[in-house]
């Protein structure tokens, strides 16, 4: 009550007798600072909007271009097909070969996959656990492979295999999938077995472990998070990569999805409809296998990246 008729000091805060709400100045400066904040809030989620429709908008109109026939495609694009018909996906499969060639993409993919990763693993827990000479220049040896173009050797590439004779087999594209899939590997792995406790592997040691069992019962285990990264971010270029299929698959019984896909494009004709169902089905195994590894994707990606 005597709180009322005492005066208030300037700069200070000027309490309501009923309210425990600040007026004055500082109050406004309070509602200010929130509007700000949800004034940013809402520009930053607005952003965000406009990114991911200019992201998934190519996306809609290719899924719904694959109910289309060219002429209603071209007619009306952004609109939804006046009828689910699924013949674009049944002429694709049938004409095109497309069973065929998913399966040689499912193959490629898988051992090459497996192949680099398995390599990978064995040099990355080497160079994080042991010390010799020379470990960080073969560490940047192996990550140098990251930025030597494919296109740079690939016409060495195209004559070694054709004179060891696997030049337009399967074979050719899994050996070149399972080596220029290393590096990144080393990349990831070696960072996560650096940060993992040596704890761990003394106490097996002490229990008489061997060298390769403490990697293959203890750390390869733990390094879960980081081989899902490793195995999404390999695969996904491995699934797309039309440069390397397109040279080194001269038979068409060895083509992956995406040479296949391109048997579609004509001289003067192209079926959109057809192509857009082809990388309908080529997507999807992709999307499926990100959303099923999406947490260990990113915690494989952040795990290493803290030491201590």
């Amino acid at each position: 009550m005597f709180s009322r008729l005492l005066p208030t000091a300037p700069g200070r805060l000027n309490w309501h007798p009923y309210s425990r709400v600040p007026t004055g100045s500082l109050a406004r400066s309070a509602w200010a600072k929130r509007a700000r904040r949800i004034a940013g809030a809402v520009a930053w989620h607005g952003v965000l909007l406009v990114v991911c429709a200019i992201v998934l908008i190519p996306i809609v109109m290719v899924v719904l271009g694959s109910f289309k026939s060219v002429d209603e495609f071209f007619a009306t694009p952004y609109a939804f097909p006046h009828t689910l018909n699924p013949d674009n996906y049944r002429k694709a499969w049938s004409e095109a070969n497309l069973q065929i060639a998913l399966r040689n993409s499912i193959v490629a993919t898988t051992l090459g996959v497996a192949v680099s990763t398995a390599l990978a693993c064995l040099a990355s827990y080497g160079l994080a656990r042991f010390r010799f000479r020379g470990r960080l220049a073969t560490r940047m040896l192996f990550v140098g492979g990251l930025v030597v173009p494919v296109q740079l050797i690939v016409l060495p590439i195209f004559v070694l295999f054709r004179q060891i004779g696997v030049l337009g087999d399967l074979r050719s594209l899994i050996l070149v999938y399972s080596v220029f899939g290393i590096p990144l590997g080393v990349l990831v792995l070696t960072g996560f077995f650096g940060v993992l406790p040596r704890d761990l592997e003394e106490a097996a040691r002490i229990d008489g472990a061997s060298h390769f069992e403490v990697f293959w019962r203890i750390m390869l285990p733990l390094s879960r998070p980081a081989l899902a990264a490793v195995v999404i971010l390999n695969g996904v270029w491995m699934w797309n990569d039309f440069f390397l299929g397109f040279i080194l698959l001269t038979d068409p019984q060895s083509q992956t999805l995406p040479v296949a896909i391109m048997a579609f494009r004509g001289t003067y004709s192209t079926e959109w409809g057809l192509i857009f169902a082809s990388v309908t089905v080529s997507a999807l195994p992709v999307v499926l296998a990100y959303l099923l590894l999406s947490r260990q994707f990113i915690a494989g990606l952040t795990a290493g990246s803290v030491k201590g």
